[in-house]
């Protein structure tokens, strides 16, 4: 249910995150916290647990996600790819503040993630509210599957339609549009991809900062019902 966290293919002239376009560091702290960036975190972070390779992420915003991911996993090698040249700056300059040897950050697009990170090279790819803003979605289905290794992994997260908030907003907004989970899945098996699993998450909106423990138990028991959920899951597997 992150609306503001758009992206989009190379010919697209509107802004990419709104307001945030010009405000990295803003967009950087609004998408480090509240509940549900703590979720996506935790999500993540199992994700990449239970992975080997070197991650990327398309869409990769400021950064936060990444840098959180690199500092709980110094083993591994993390990439971002993002097409605003401001944020790939600040995403470097915050990695090296921090002291991240393992994450490197690369102005593009998804479209141009085979020729960035180079073929058969990462074990798994992430990509956060990034697919429904793309204009030629095959395109990037088969240049995530070039960067991929034979049997790697690719968790897509995207809002979901079936929400009514969360449609209406993606209708009714500018620059906006809704993501066919359907559409997606048969471009995705037809560039090599098989869904290995698929769930819902977030019942509370990004503006929620915290929840009381029984809030919690009860999201993950809600959110199973797929109307209620503000984001749609994909677990995709290279073959």
């Amino acid at each position: 249910m992150d609306s503001d966290d758009g992206r989009s293919g190379p010919h697209r002239e509107q802004s990419l995150n709104a307001s945030f376009d010009a405000d990295p560091h803003g967009y950087d702290e609004m998408r480090a916290s509240g509940h549900m960036a703590r979720r996506r975190l935790e999500f993540f972070d199992n994700v990449v647990a239970h992975s080997e390779g070197t991650v990327v992420e398309i869409g990769a915003g400021t950064g936060v996600l990444l840098r959180q991911l690199a500092e709980r996993h110094p083993d591994r090698s993390f990439v971002g790819v993002e097409p605003l040249q401001n944020y790939v700056e600040f995403a470097r300059q915050q990695a090296e503040s921090a002291g991240l040897r393992n994450t490197r950050f690369e102005v593009g697009t998804a479209e141009d993630l085979g020729s960035i990170v180079g073929g058969a090279s990462a074990g798994l790819v992430i990509s956060v509210d990034m697919l429904h803003h793309v204009e030629d979605v095959g395109d990037v289905v088969a240049q995530v599957r070039q960067a991929v290794r034979p049997g790697g992994q690719w968790r897509a997260m995207e809002p979901n339609r079936v929400h009514p908030y969360v449609l209406a907003y993606h209708v009714l907004t500018e620059g906006e549009r809704v993501f066919p989970v359907r559409a997606f899945l048969r471009l995705a098996d037809q560039g090599g991809w098989r869904l290995h699993g698929r769930r819902n998450m977030y019942v509370f909106p990004s503006g929620v900062q915290k929840v009381p423990t029984w809030a919690k138990h009860f999201e993950r028991i809600a959110e199973r019902l797929r109307p209620v959920a503000g984001a749609v899951v994909l677990d995709l597997r290279g073959v």
